[in-house]
């Protein structure tokens, strides 16, 4: 893989994978290019166990929705739900310190259910 895309709870993970590899011989170049993306968190700043909810060990955190964890259960349509992604998207992308900060799950709630701009069909 050239690039590599995870959470922002993988980062340390990744330090370390990166180390071995370079202990092992490989270079930079070597290297899968990794993007980060931010972490989501409960309301108190805790990493967002999406596996602890579903296994009924952690309640879904305030301000967030069942359609955080189960898409199918999003309240409108696909085209929709994949406008709001492009929406939140778009938000997130306009400016790199997005990627070096957590969201909470009601803050994601928010932006998914304000929309932000419009697509037009050709």
């Amino acid at each position: 893989m050239s690039v590599m895309v995870k959470g922002g709870d993988w980062v340390f993970g990744s330090t370390l994978v990166d180390n071995a590899l370079t202990a092992i011989g490989l270079v930079g170049a070597q290297l899968p290019t990794r993007l980060f993306c931010p972490q989501v968190v409960t309301d108190t700043g805790a990493k967002l166990s999406k596996s602890l909810i579903r296994d009924g060990k952690a309640p879904l955190p305030d301000g967030s929705a069942p359609w955080m964890l189960d898409t199918r259960m999003w309240p409108g349509s696909w085209s929709e739900y994949a406008e709001r992604l492009l929406d939140m998207a778009d938000v997130l992308l306009a400016d790199p310190r997005h990627f070096f900060r957590s969201y909470s799950a009601g803050e994601l709630g928010r932006l998914m259910s304000h929309p932000t701009r419009s697509v037009t069909a050709p």
